[in-house]
């Protein structure tokens, strides 16, 4: 059978145009005729060949790349990632919970008051709002019902009433809501795609596209598409791309996608937002607008006080234009693979579900019959927006000794480093026959708001508003949280049912603390990985009243993606890579909020299944963020070891032999040779030859590696993380400002300079930070104290021994703001 010339392109014209010649010659049987001399054929050729060339060309990854890299205009930036199937990532607006203190002193009975969808609060000047209606009723100043509206749907909030003030909380979503309408041209000819601009001033969350043709009295809702080719005739869709302005739509023309009918409206509702901007810090949310309180014909302004005593969380920035650009390319580039080293340090934009950052580092650490594996070195952020490096958790990297009959090291173990205690995050199960340790996640304590599944229509007052999930020593605890105005609610029962296993169990109805309780013994009954649960909830007379559900992990063999190499004797085994985190914050934070907002999400999105992965197994570890930074000492050596650091010669070397001159007042044939290195050419005559050192030169004296950093040789320094910088600036004479703006705008210069480049190993050299400070405004010059060598790492993994190898890990190279010192001299 013939092979299709389709299938034998190839991207040079050369051979394109070889060819189009043969299967020429083949067709009309002219095998024996050059047709490099038939200008007729020869043209046709020529020209065929050219426009395959060039069409390959500009399907090629590299074409697509190369235009991308060099675009300028952020339209064109926008386009072109568009064009290689990168989606870029919307703005996501912030969550907060606000606490309202109303003191009950109404003079009227009863007094009612509402808070309306889209009530807004204040932090500053950025706007909160809520996203459903409450209303409260409040008789004689002692009895208060609170009813959320959602929908057709009604909740009771729960509340407090102490020293005759009334409070409670509310959530809150920061982001405003706009609303444009715009009209098709009434002339728009059939078939033609149909295009509008929306001029957006925020930050878009979400944005819904709905038409109302002429004579229709309301409007539809069309749905967006990744592409306008991915449509049908029949779809009613649009694609939405960003633009400089705000965003760009695009209509079908009824043959891809329905053409909206001409004259018809387009109304564009977006909720605009501020992003990470919006994540306040508690206490910030201090004011809101006015509420009243009507009756008959008397209103009165309801005094009351609002904050929020957490931080708002979750608002998060539109990517930017460098961010789209670096992303569309490396998601190009890797096409779903996890195979180069580029794949993995942008492993968060190849599986973007998962909660593996950016920067990345892959590490070949074993290769033998039993497992080929790459260890991924990445970091965890929480906090606050979980964006910047100031919510980076501080981790380790860590071995750990056990007797040779332990085989089990169970989660929040503390190990000691370099006088620090660190705490595990997971079980661990020894293996002594393939010397290994396989990790077992189990939940320390989670919560979740239970989704309400159906109200059975039962006028029955009790609201389920939280459910809890925890490990108290050998068992599982699960609490199902109510609040019901109800007289006989301690006569309700509730039973909780696994889905997977159709399981159900009876719970316990502690009417003090108004939670349904189910404890497990033990709790390895509970099933592995996310499991879904229903709480069926039933009155006195066994009538239903509603039924919740709630998503979580309770326990997971982590074997797909976490374990640790192991070493042992007839008396120890030694546990290699061990993923822990700082004991003192890890005490010093919310745990529920970690367990819910990293180890729940590692735990839900962690699948390296479908990744062409060259190895058997993608092995996840954490990146060194604290403590001391250690690996420079396993850079190589690049002079001759020294015996000592000398300022007088000494009187009977032996030939060759080597001695780093010291800087200061070297005497006899040393003078003027201060920081070189001297060795012995001639014992007789006691003749020295001198060597100049290089910057980052590296050398053993004795048994201690010294770097030269340029002013002196020093033993390679402990440095902290983060990275400790110290800069001594000499005022220009002319600068006008104060001497706290030059501190600041040090500070910021160097962070910026810098930001971008954070990651496990990165270089930062003393020569850029120097060159950074001295272009600043108002600097004559500085001097760079610390770092007092540059941080580099210039080792191979491959030159490492065996011991070296298992106890390396990345270090993740940064530094903040508050670890700059800057003196004005």
């Amino acid at each position: 059978m013939t092979q299709s010339i389709s299938t034998q392109i190839h991207l040079s014209r050369d051979a394109i145009r070889q060819q189009i010649t043969d299967h020429v010659k083949t067709y009309l049987e002219l095998e024996n005729v050059d047709l490099t001399k038939s200008s007729f054929l020869s043209f046709l050729i020529n020209i065929i060949s050219t426009l395959t060339g060039n069409l390959m060309f500009y399907q090629i990854s590299t074409y697509k790349e190369f235009f991308l890299t060099k675009a300028q205009l952020p339209e064109s930036i926008l386009n072109l990632s568009a064009f290689l199937g990168y989606s870029s990532q919307d703005a996501s607006y912030a969550s907060a919970n606000i606490l309202i203190k109303v003191p009950l002193t109404f003079q009227v009975s009863p007094a009612t008051f509402t808070i309306p969808e889209e009530f807004k609060f204040y932090a500053n000047d950025i706007d909160f709002i809520t996203h459903y209606t409450v209303t409260v009723t409040v008789i004689n100043n002692t009895s208060v019902t609170i009813v959320l509206s959602e929908g057709s749907k009604r909740y009771n909030v729960p509340f407090s009433i102490t020293n005759n003030v009334l409070s409670f909380v509310l959530p809150l979503k920061q982001y405003k809501v706009t609303e444009q309408e715009f009209q098709i041209d009434e002339d728009t000819p059939l078939f033609q795609f149909v295009t509008l601009d929306v001029p957006i001033s925020g930050k878009v969350a979400e944005m819904i596209v709905e038409i109302k043709n002429p004579g229709d009295s309301s409007f539809t809702t069309w749905t967006e598409f990744n592409s306008i080719y991915l449509m049908s005739s029949t779809d009613k869709g649009y694609v939405s791309r960003r633009t400089d302005e705000g965003q760009k739509l695009y209509f079908g023309n009824s043959l891809i996608g329905v053409q909206p009918v001409p004259g018809a409206t387009i109304r564009v509702t977006v909720k605009e937002t501020e992003g990470a901007d919006g994540n306040a810090i508690a206490g910030s949310i201090k004011t809101g607008g006015r509420i009243y309180t009507s009756t008959g014909t008397t209103t009165q302004i309801v005094n009351y006080t609002v904050t929020n005593p957490s931080p708002a969380t979750n608002g998060k920035d539109e990517e930017s234009m460098e961010d789209i650009r670096k992303n569309a390319i490396a998601s190009l580039t890797a096409l779903g693979r996890l195979v180069s080293e580029s794949d993995y340090k942008n492993i968060d934009v190849v599986i973007p579900t998962s909660p593996l950052a950016a920067n990345s580092l892959p590490v070949l650490k074993r290769s033998d019959v039993k497992v080929n594996e790459i260890e991924i070195f990445t970091t965890l952020l929480f906090g606050t927006g979980v964006t910047t490096i100031e919510n980076l958790v501080p981790s380790r990297n860590v071995k750990y000794t056990v007797p040779i009959t332990t085989t089990f090291i169970p989660r929040e173990t503390i190990i000691t480093l370099n006088g620090v205690n660190y705490i595990t995050l997971f079980d661990m199960t020894i293996d002594l026959l393939n010397s290994v340790a396989n990790y077992n996640y189990t939940v320390y304590s989670t919560y979740q708001t239970p989704i309400l599944v159906t109200s059975y229509n039962s006028s029955y007052d009790l609201v389920s508003d939280n459910l809890t999930v925890s490990k108290v020593g050998n068992t599982a605890v699960f609490e199902l949280h109510y609040t019901s105005t109800e007289s006989d609610y301690d006569l309700t029962t509730c039973e909780m049912e696994v889905e997977s296993t159709s399981m159900k169990y009876s719970m316990v109805n502690d009417t003090t603390s108004h939670n349904f309780v189910l404890i497990i013994n033990p709790y390895t009954s509970v099933p592995e990985n996310n499991q879904t649960y229903y709480f069926t909830i039933s009155d006195i007379t066994d009538s239903l009243i509603a039924k919740y559900s709630g998503s979580l992990v309770f326990r997971k063999n982590l074997t797909d993606f976490m374990r640790s190499n192991t070493v042992s004797d007839s008396t120890n085994t030694t546990v290699y890579d061990i993923p822990v985190v700082k004991n003192s914050w890890y005490n010093g934070i919310t745990k529920e909020d970690f367990e819910n907002q990293v180890l729940q999400i590692m735990m839900t999105s962690m699948d390296f299944v479908g990744y062409k992965m060259l190895t058997d197994f993608a092995n996840v570890k954490l990146c060194n963020t604290t403590g001391t930074m250690e690996n420079m000492k396993l850079n190589p050596v690049t002079k001759r070891a020294a015996l000592d650091i000398l300022s007088t010669p000494p009187v009977s070397p032996s030939l060759n032999d080597r001695y780093i001159v010291a800087p200061y007042r070297p005497a006899g044939a040393w003078v003027d040779h201060g920081n070189e290195i001297a060795y012995c050419v001639d014992t007789t005559s006691v003749t020295w030859m001198y060597i100049e050192a290089v910057t980052d030169d590296i050398l053993f004296v004795g048994s201690t590696k010294y770097i030269y950093s340029g002013r002196g040789w020093l033993p390679i320094p402990d440095y902290q993380m983060p990275l400790e910088i110290e800069v001594e600036v000499f005022k220009d004479e002319g600068y006008s400002g104060t001497y706290n703006d030059l501190v600041n705008a040090v500070r910021d210069a160097i962070v910026t300079e810098f930001n971008d480049r954070f990651g496990p190993n990165v270089e930062i050299y003393r020569s850029e930070i120097d060159e950074t400070v001295q272009n600043i405004e108002g600097v004559d010059h500085c001097r760079i104290v610390k770092p007092e060598s540059s941080i580099f790492y210039s080792f191979r993994l491959d030159k490492l021994t065996e011991d070296e190898l298992l106890e390396y890990g990345p270090e993740y190279v940064y530094f903040t703001e508050d670890s700059i010192t800057v003196r004005i001299l």
